[in-house]
């Protein structure tokens, strides 16, 4: 069902039309009507009225008088047709006379008076006087009535019919234009051929063709945005695309182009090529003058017809062109690598040498990766060039290096990090007055990972430092009850670490352990960051804490910088202590080490003993401590920890 809202205006209009004639219609001829009614009706009482004033004087003194028979007087109203009858009753309501004619005028139609006779004298009622009148007159004319206001409805709706053809007419210009507009295209020029039209209509046809011109106007001016848009866009892709697949410093191609070039070749052979200590160059002349060597190395790269990759930081790959063997290909890298290092790059007046490494995937179905680990392979092995062989299992130990650190971040979250104390006995009491803290890995099996398997790759990945504040955690925990001086093993990464110093000096603050722990420090790692340690040990041991070198005997360091640190105890390496007694040079240096740590008044303590003979020895020679398997091995302190 349509809405009316939603009707035609030739609907609307006639609706309306034919809405305001029935209201005001229905108005009028009920208003006409109850006039009408009212004047004909009074019209016939009043003539009933003027009969019954006629006969009424005449009929009072006949009843006053006592004369019974009226008939003759009544003559003259009994005979008028619109009677139909006439009573007369006395006060006692005796019927005088009853006079009714025939009629078939339904009572409703009829028109009924009543009026008392009064005696002439005293006024009294003598009797009643009563004559019903015919209202046929009165029926006549509201039929008359009815029939005159039917043509005029009628009227009305032929009226109503011809007004709405007319107006359809009048509103065709509207429907032929709709059309006209229904089917208008950006760039056609509609034509409005109207047969007939007012005035308004032609100044809608007006709006409608300027309104057209318009649009014709705007419609030029929006392709021809459009198409400085989509030159624009082209352009705006192009320069994306440049940036997605092309390197900004050398403008070579870079990893996501090679990937992309890689996947749809048949050809799986690529080389990594890596600058060799180019950290050293930006160190030295600055991260500007790095790139802009980097700039020349790609430029001469492209000289040398091999299409190179920037593929990040300082290296660069290549792929085998089509029609090339790997043979040649293989040729090719050695020689560019021999051009390079014979070839002069300048900087700032100071000629500079460059020497690379390579890796070399052939016929990989990874080849970067393995590329990749090919280049690992050469730098490890101090070689120019590598080539990926899947048979070594290098790839094969990558991925147990990534189980390994997904195992030791899982033990972290999962608290699996836990820690097992070796006994540090003195060499003139025999009993133990101190304990290492040595960390383990618990598996959900109850077996335990040594240290030697995870540390290395936890400090590859980031973890190294959770794990040492966790093991100071444990470990002063512990010793917080505990009367024993421990000591815990720290790296130059942890204490070059910032926040896991500042850990480790919440815990001692916490635990009140500072004046009994003893941080051990590897010889090797704490000499090359010597200032670093230096401040460190000084901030420590305002706190009460003692330091000692570990392994001291085959490293690189010399008394003066044990002797700057300001160290407590030195751990002699078990490499001298475990062959003491058959290798005489070895027991040569751990005397002159225990020499002068006695000269300084510090301890010594005698790594790696495994036998009585090995403990009489370093006994004997003036060891303070001993630590090994035979003295104590590594076990749990309390249930808590176990």
């Amino acid at each position: 069902m349509i809405r009316f809202n939603d009707a035609r205006l030739s609907t609307k209009i006639i609706s309306t039309l034919i809405f305001g004639v029935v209201i005001i219609s229905s108005v009028v001829t009920l208003v006409t009507f109850w006039i009408v009614r009212d004047l004909t009706m009074n019209t016939q009482k009043e003539k009933a009225a003027l009969l019954l004033d006629t006969v009424e004087p005449s009929v009072a003194i006949s009843l006053f008088l006592g004369i019974k028979d009226m008939g003759e007087k009544l003559t003259s109203i009994t005979r008028i047709h619109e009677v139909i009858a006439l009573q007369i009753t006395d006060t006692e309501g005796k019927m005088i006379l009853d006079y009714s004619r025939y009629s078939a005028i339904p009572p409703s139609e009829s028109i009924q008076i009543t009026k008392n006779l009064i005696e002439p004298s005293s006024l009294k009622s003598i009797g009643s006087i009563t004559l019903i009148y015919s209202g046929e007159e009165f029926t006549q004319t509201m039929n008359r009535f009815y029939t005159l206001y039917g043509w005029i409805a009628f009227g009305v709706f032929v009226t109503l019919w011809i007004m709405l053809i007319w107006i359809n007419r009048l509103l065709l210009p509207i429907k032929l234009i709709a059309k006209k507009v229904h089917n208008f295209k950006p760039g056609h020029l509609i034509t409005f051929n109207i047969p007939y039209a007012q005035r308004e209509f032609t100044q809608i046809i007006h709006a409608f063709e300027r309104m057209q011109q318009s649009v014709v106007e705007y419609s030029l001016k929006l392709q021809s945005i459009n198409t400085d848009l989509e030159m624009k866009v082209s352009e705006q892709t192009r320069e994306a695309l440049h940036h997605l697949y092309y390197d900004n410093l050398t403008s070579l191609p870079n990893r996501l182009k090679l990937q992309e070039d890689l996947s749809g070749s048949s050809c799986s052979t690529v080389a990594i090529l890596n600058i060799d200590d180019f950290k050293e160059i930006n160190d030295f002349f600055g991260i500007d003058t790095g790139d802009w060597l980097l700039g020349q190395i790609g430029r001469w790269l492209q000289e040398m017809k091999l299409s190179p990759y920037r593929i990040g930081g300082d290296e660069f790959a290549f792929r085998l062109k089509e029609g090339t063997s790997p043979e040649q290909f293989r040729h090719d890298i050695e020689n560019l690598l021999s051009l390079l290092s014979e070839k002069l790059f300048m900087i700032a007046e100071e000629t500079v040498h460059i020497r690379a490494t390579v890796g070399i995937a052939i016929e990989s179905e990874k080849p970067l990766i393995h590329a990749d680990i090919a280049l690992n392979q050469a730098r490890v092995l101090g070689q120019p060039v590598s080539i990926y062989d899947h048979s070594e299992g290098i790839e094969a130990q990558y991925q147990v290096n990534i189980a390994m650190s997904a195992q030791i971040r899982q033990a972290l979250v999962e608290h699996r990090i836990v820690c097992q104390y070796q006994p540090i006995v003195s060499c003139i009491s025999g009993k133990i007055e101190k304990f290492e803290t040595l960390v383990r890995i618990r598996n959900e099996d109850g077996t335990l990972i040594a240290p030697n398997d995870f540390l290395p790759i936890a400090q590859k990945t980031k973890l190294y430092h959770h794990i040492t504040q966790e093991v100071v955690y444990q470990a002063c925990t512990l010793f917080s009850t505990r009367d024993e001086q421990f000591s815990i093993n720290l790296s130059s990464s942890d204490i070059l670490d910032q926040h896991t110093v500042t850990t480790i000096e919440n815990i001692l603050h916490q635990t009140g352990t500072a004046n009994r722990v003893i941080f051990e420090i590897l010889e090797s790692e704490g000499i090359e960051n010597f200032d670093e340690v230096a401040s460190f040990i000084v901030r420590m041991k305002a706190l009460g804490a003692k330091f000692a070198i570990d392994d001291f005997g085959t490293g690189y360091s010399n008394y003066e910088n044990i002797l700057k640190l300001n160290v407590d105890i030195l751990k002699i390496d078990g490499s001298l202590i475990k062959s003491i007694n058959e290798n005489s040079r070895h027991r040569i240096v751990v005397e002159a080490i225990i020499d002068f740590a006695h000269r300084i008044g510090i301890d010594t303590v005698a790594e790696f003993v495994a036998s009585e003979e090995i403990l009489c020895t370093v006994t004997e020679i003036g060891i303070t401590y001993s630590q090994g398997f035979y003295t104590g091995k590594p076990v749990f302190l309390n249930n808590f920890l176990a």
